[in-house]
């Protein structure tokens, strides 16, 4: 019974529930692992982010009021791609289906990881539902990826 399980979850969309979400998908020759976080602050003495370029980040406590943290970890050949252009955008699909939006997207790597922790994201509101999200690389190579917030 359970290899019946087992072998039905690989035939279900990619999928993953957030406060902590992670789905992983290939966008032409890049490897794309998106993460839905908590809010995650990019400034003060406990700043979990560092800026490298791109947009500007919305502040935790900004006005905005995030409550996630979305990001996309790019690899090529099993390497953290540094310097990609990436696009994000989502939308809900649930309870009610709602228009894209674009993320602004911020060039950051983990405070005092170094740039081998290259992502690309930003805070944002979510509330409670299934969204989806396209992830962008380069201009050329795109993935669609699902998941759930629960709050």
């Amino acid at each position: 019974m359970a290899a019946v399980f087992a072998f039905a979850s690989l035939l279900l969309p990619r999928a993953a529930q957030a406060q902590n979400a992670s789905t992983t998908a290939m966008a032409g020759a890049y490897s794309v692992t998106l993460r839905v976080l908590p809010a995650e602050a990019f400034n003060g003495p406990h700043a979990a982010m560092v800026r490298d370029g791109g947009a500007q980040p919305e502040q935790v406590n900004g006005p905005m009021h995030p409550n996630h943290h979305m990001v996309a970890f790019i690899k090529e050949h099993g390497a953290p791609v540094e310097n990609a252009r990436v696009e994000i955008s989502y939308r809900r699909l649930s309870p009610m289906k709602g228009a894209w939006k674009h993320l602004p997207v911020v060039r950051m790597h983990m405070n005092g990881k170094g740039l081998g922790t290259t992502h690309y994201g930003n805070n944002l509101a979510l509330g409670p539902g299934k969204y989806e999200a396209r992830v962008t690389v380069n201009g050329k190579a795109s993935v669609l990826l699902h998941f759930t917030v629960s709050n």
